[in-house]
């Protein structure tokens, strides 16, 4: 098939090249990049720069564009969530970054809604932290005693994910914990990797108050998708100057989080474009959309809608704004599973990825999958929409 997004490299090596139609999983290589941070990237790839000079003057570029005080790139968000937790316990303090992971005798305790505790939790201990959870998972009740109760002189920052992934029911209310990091003095640090666009969402919570922001670069800001940012004010940003001083390109412990002048670079342009055009995308994606659910309409047995993911309408109360198409159907009628549809839909070439995680509707017989809109190109719908139609009829 011609397929213009399809790469020879991969074709070399026999590995396929697939249709995005999941969102930005890591696992299925997180985004694709724009050729004007490309060709940023491929310009600095020529030539060699001080790495010391380089982060200072990118930072306070990516500082500036998200309205903070400071800022600081990093390799993923996993290395941001890392790297900002031992700056919790070590500070400015050369001879305790020297000893990380050993963090015996620092403060180095992450408190952690027991909600929250998801599959990247364990980025949170990876400088040699412990965690320490309060709260109940699915209810409210006592949280704020409970809170209270688990600060001690040990707590290091107070964590909060602001995720998709995390326990909807019950949330503890992110406004509670900026309020007890500062009636306690504590930094809060929230884990917000994928809650882009919209582009405000960039400085919403250090506006609300929260000292520390980590911020994924590989996913809706569509930089190389192994970088991150780190986004602080007032003693966040302390802590964030303490980790670049401390990290990669120095030695010790955050040597191990190197990052290139190439993705640095990609990741200053590729904001600069995600804030100039990111929420402008919404509309186009609507009609995305909209398309798949006039073409997916009609078949018996399959219902068909739209998941807007705007404020009236939306999967999670941490997601994305990102509409999303919605497609459920009576395996026991269709004879055909969630599965089997994966299955068909990878087949072929080019194979197409399917979004599987849903947030409702949990107790119903029907089987379903998502449609997103996010990483769909020109053209790309409709090999979707044809080929969905076909798996669902079994005509395949």
């Amino acid at each position: 098939m011609n397929y213009p997004y399809r790469s020879k490299i991969l074709d070399q090596l026999g590995v396929r090249s697939w249709i995005n139609a999941r969102n930005w999983s890591t696992v299925i290589g997180g985004d694709w990049i724009d050729d004007r941070v490309l060709d940023a990237m491929n310009e600095v790839a020529k030539t060699f720069v001080d790495m010391h000079e380089l982060f200072e003057k990118a930072d306070k570029r990516v500082a500036q564009l998200c309205r903070v005080d400071d800022a600081h790139i990093t390799a993923g968000c996993g290395a941001a969530i890392e790297t900002v937790v031992a700056g919790c316990m070590a500070g400015d303090d050369y001879g305790k970054w020297m000893k990380l992971p050993d963090t015996e005798g620092m403060k180095n305790e992450v408190v952690m809604p027991r909600g929250h505790y998801i599959g990247y939790t364990p980025q949170w201990r990876s400088s040699g932290a412990k965690l320490v959870e309060y709260g109940e998972a699915g209810t409210l009740k006592s949280f704020q005693r409970e809170l209270d109760s688990a600060i001690t002189d040990k707590t290091c920052c107070l964590s909060y994910t602001v995720s998709y992934n995390i326990v909807p029911r019950g949330m503890i209310p992110v406004e509670e914990v900026i309020e007890a990091g500062k009636r306690h003095s504590i930094p809060v640090v929230i884990d917000a990797a994928s809650d882009l666009p919209p582009v405000a969402n960039l400085h919403k919570y250090t506006d609300m108050g929260a000292d520390i922001v980590c911020v994924s670069g590989g996913k809706a800001i569509k930089a190389p998708n192994n970088t991150g940012i780190l986004l602080g004010k007032g003693k966040g940003a302390e802590i964030i100057k303490a980790v670049r001083d401390y990290t990669f390109p120095h030695y010790g412990w955050g040597r191990g989080h190197k990052i290139s002048k190439e993705q640095i670079v990609g990741l200053v342009v590729a904001l600069e474009i995600f804030i100039k055009e990111g929420d402008s995308l919404y509309e186009k994606q609507m009609k995305t959309a909209e398309f798949l659910v006039k073409e997916l309409s009609g078949i018996p047995d399959v219902d068909v809608d739209i998941i807007p993911n705007d404020e009236t309408f939306h999967e999670h109360t941490f997601v994305p704004h990102v509409p999303r198409v919605r497609v459920e159907w009576d395996a026991g009628k269709l004879g055909l599973t969630a599965r089997e549809v994966d299955e068909a839909m990878a087949r072929e070439d080019p194979p197409i990825y399917l979004r599987n995680i849903h947030y409702s509707n949990y107790y119903t017989n029907k089987e379903w999958r998502l449609i997103d809109t996010f990483f769909l190109r020109d053209g790309e719908e409709k090999i979707v929409a044809e080929r969905m139609k076909r798996v669902i009829t079994r005509k395949f």
